[in-house]
């Protein structure tokens, strides 16, 4: 009999080692692949099986944000990797808002019973717009939200530039309901801007700029920082910080360069950006912002995640959205879709003049696939949720991915905190190796 026990146990711990060993090479085969960070799915490729014409459903969907895209600059900066085009004429920015209309009433009177989780407008550059086109885009924020119904954690956000966001605008932004804007700024340094074709005013008339947005009532600013840009050192990333102690936001959200995505092979290693981050992290929680290691966001309140609701609710929660717009992406519980002008490196302006801007590319995806979507996602937040990661799967996540949770916790590349699996920092200077190790390529 104990002969019987001790060969099964030998048996068992055989399987184990293999399995760990497997799982470590998986691990080490990744950790320098520039492909595995937060984007997903690694090639458009990857989902074409799952590809199906028409739109997304949302019956039965309680719960949704909104995301209205305005692919609208002044200047385009080469290591966007969103699509836009330069600010055209008054009249096809009309054209563009026609559209826009169009699609959010249809949605509305299809589905006129959602509660609306949160709302961004984004880009491009919203505030780009004409004066009067920036107020026809806030009342058509204005008439969707009266229509819905609005959760308790609500919070609308929308983005803009420096250079393109005046006093009348901000008091169109506060009079529509907005008390958070996010402002990009990438780099503080003349340098790297100019070596990444980025174009940014000084530093009092950022400063400026915020005292009014604060004057007219906006509550809260956010900072979009960069790093792993060409050309970018640590002295860089404390010019960096220096601006933040000077325009003191309450928000700032730091976004790794993700060359892949723009095929460009041109990129720091993962070490140098682990450095970066590193540096960047401790100089803003030295500045009082409150964050955890392996988190992109920083807030100066510890109770706030420094996000919009739309944010939070997508990262954090993986929750229904819907995107209006010129290549804006939607998800539902059964898959993702991107609207039309998602391929291509230009907008022509034969699209920017649509009626409607439909989905082009709708994918009904397998829950492996919505999985791994939502751990890429949650990268930027630094940890794992097992209800999220239960409720997409209809499963225990914590048996399906048992081998991968142990060789996690055992190498100290994650720790468990209540529901959570979150990334330590030695799991983060390679967090998409680490992540990508719960991804699967066969349905559970």
């Amino acid at each position: 009999m104990g002969n019987t026990c001790d060969k099964v146990s030998m048996k068992t711990t055989s399987s184990t080692e293999r399995q760990r060993a497997s799982l470590e090479e998986l691990w080490m085969s990744r950790k320098n692949n520039k492909l595995y960070n937060t984007s997903y799915p690694l090639s458009p490729d990857d989902w074409k099986k799952y590809r199906r014409a028409g739109e997304l459903d949302f019956s039965g969907v309680r719960q949704l944000a909104f995301y209205i895209h305005i692919p609208f600059c002044r200047h385009l900066c080469p290591f966007c990797e969103y699509k836009r085009t330069t600010t055209p004429s008054k009249e096809i920015q009309q054209r563009y808002l026609s559209g826009l209309e169009t699609d959010v009433k249809a949605f509305i009177d299809k589905y006129p019973d959602v509660e609306l989780s949160g709302f961004d407008i984004g880009g491009g550059t919203p505030t780009a717009l004409s004066t009067a086109n920036f107020g026809r885009l806030m009342d058509l924020y204005k008439h969707t939200v009266q229509r819905l119904h609005l959760s308790a954690q609500y919070e609308p956000s929308i983005e803009g530039t420096f250079q393109t966001l005046t006093t009348e605008k901000t008091r169109m932004i506060t009079a529509a309901g907005f008390r958070r804007v996010s402002l990009g700024i990438q780099s503080a340094n003349k340098l790297v801007q100019q070596s990444n074709g980025r174009i940014n005013p000084d530093s009092a008339f950022m400063l400026q700029t915020i005292n009014t947005l604060r004057t007219e009532g906006v509550e809260k600013i956010n900072i979009d920082l960069m790093y792993g840009l060409k050309g970018q050192d640590l002295p860089h990333l404390q010019n960096d910080l220096d601006l933040i102690e000077i325009l003191s936001p309450e928000h700032v959200t730091l976004y790794e360069f993700r060359p892949n995505l723009l095929g460009v092979n041109e990129n720091m290693s993962k070490e140098e950006l682990y450095r970066s981050y590193n540096f960047l992290y401790k100089g803003l929680t030295a500045l009082g912002y409150n964050s955890r290691f392996g988190q992109n966001t920083f807030s100066k309140n510890s109770t706030d995640k420094g996000l919009s609701s739309y944010l939070r609710n997508r990262m954090f929660h993986f929750m229904p959205y819907k995107g209006f717009g010129i290549a804006a992406q939607s998800m539902s519980p059964q898959g993702i879709s991107y609207n039309i002008g998602k391929e291509g490196n230009r907008l022509d302006t034969e699209l920017l003049l649509s009626n409607t801007f439909p989905a082009a590319d709708c994918y009904l995806l397998p829950r492996h696939e919505l999985l791994s979507k939502y751990l890429a996602v949650s990268a930027y937040g630094g940890f794992i949720s097992f209800e999220v990661a239960n409720r997409i799967l209809k499963d225990d996540f914590g048996k399906v991915f048992d081998a991968e949770i142990r060789f996690c916790l055992d190498r100290g590349l994650m720790d468990r905190h209540k529901d959570r699996l979150r990334i330590t920092p030695e799991g983060f200077k390679h967090y998409g190796a680490t992540f990508s190790l719960f991804y699967k390529t066969t349905e559970q």
